[in-house]
């Protein structure tokens, strides 16, 4: 019901395992990225009434296990279908895939958007990941790749500079896995999901390095995030070259808790997945009006402070350095669009953008959302 339910290819691989040849409306909310705070609060907040009355529209959320939050302290109801990157997982093992090591080191530095940029020292953490990784696969924000103080920064380091593509790209997470299923470490210098998906396949993973400035995010927040997930932030950092059999253990933690934030445990078979998002029998008419009507008018509500958020979706928010009044500057950026198509089969993970292939690509509006 809102563009967001098909961001980083999410609706795409959700599709595909549910045995259909492309995404439809979903009558509900899916979130879309792992979160150190409520979805509800952090994805769901423009739309306060979605989930009061889960048998016509969900909240989708991928786990009730997470350390960030809990299920039981919402004010609505929510279903855990888990996260799309592990039935992306299934299918690519279903047709034999496995991880491997062959990309080496693989670091996803912490990014920002248009409206809500990430300063510092990029230039001093990329020499810092050449120094403990050695040249590393370097995977950009899409905006990011756009910015030549970023881009000169991180390839005068000699790191291979990648892009998964824009968020409305149905091969992002395709694109993700290819990284993350190949790396011998994936790092970034936040807690992130692609921390996250990496570990839940088996990838060694970890947070180092310069967290860098975003918006107004505190130094607590980021000793809250060392704190909650611990498992992720090592004391005593080696390069990929040096680790000891001894990190073995440490990874299979990692692995565990990864699995569990992402809702291995809640993952559904198809039948039940098409029943979760609304995708049985004929298509309904009404997912379509709330996607192409509905949403874009609760979202300007929202801004134009007709409706309200709740306290705790506008703490979320402003944790994240985000603000409702920033989606004025690019308002048509939220328009809903045309609903992505369904990936090819059989499905196979794809290579990013090289750096020299990513500006030749048409720009999309690609602003943040709460």
């Amino acid at each position: 019901m809102d563009i967001q339910n098909h961001y980083y290819g999410h609706s795409a691989v959700m599709a595909a395992y549910a045995g259909l040849s492309r995404p439809r409306h979903v009558a509900g909310l899916l979130q879309h990225g792992w979160t150190a705070t409520s979805p509800v609060d952090a994805h769901f907040a423009d739309f306060p009434q979605v989930g009061r009355d889960p048998k016509r529209r969900r909240l989708l959320v991928w786990s009730h296990s997470s350390r960030a939050w809990s299920p039981s302290g919402e004010d609505r109801p929510t279903t855990a279908v888990g996260a799309p990157v592990l039935y992306l997982e299934r299918l690519l093992q279903a047709q034999g895939w496995r991880r491997s090591d062959r990309l080496g080191p693989v670091f996803v530095p912490f990014h920002g958007t248009r409206l809500v940029r990430v300063t510092g020292a990029h230039r001093e953490l990329a020499a810092q990941v050449a120094d403990v990784d050695g040249p590393s696969t370097v995977c950009l924000h899409s905006e990011d790749m756009t910015d030549p103080e970023i881009t000169s920064a991180w390839a005068a380091a000699g790191h291979r500079l990648v892009t998964a593509g824009r968020r409305d790209d149905p091969a992002f997470l395709l694109r993700i896995m290819h990284l993350a299923g190949n790396a011998s470490r994936l790092s970034s210098n936040r807690l992130s999901t692609a921390v996250f998906y990496a570990a839940a396949i088996g990838t060694p993973a970890a947070v180092w390095g310069d967290p860098l400035t975003f918006g107004a995010q505190s130094e607590s927040a980021l000793q809250a995030l060392r704190e909650g997930w611990p498992e992720f932030h090592p004391t005593q950092l080696h390069g990929v070259a040096s680790r000891s059999a001894a990190t073995s253990a440490e990874d299979a933690a990692a692995t565990a808790l990864a699995r569990a934030e992402l809702g291995a445990d809640s993952l559904l078979e198809p039948d039940a997945l098409r029943e979760a998002m609304g995708w049985t029998g004929p298509a309904s008419p009404g997912p379509a009006a709330q996607y192409w009507a509905a949403s874009p008018l609760a979202k300007a509500a929202m801004v134009l402070g007709l409706t309200k958020r709740t306290e705790e979706s506008t703490a979320a928010m402003s944790a994240g350095g985000f603000s409702p009044m920033l989606w004025l500057r690019h308002p048509l950026s939220h328009l809903p669009r045309p609903l992505p198509k369904g990936l090819d089969t059989p499905v196979t993970t794809v290579e990013p953008l090289p750096a020299e292939r990513f500006p030749a690509e048409s720009p999309a509006p690609d602003t943040v959302t709460s």
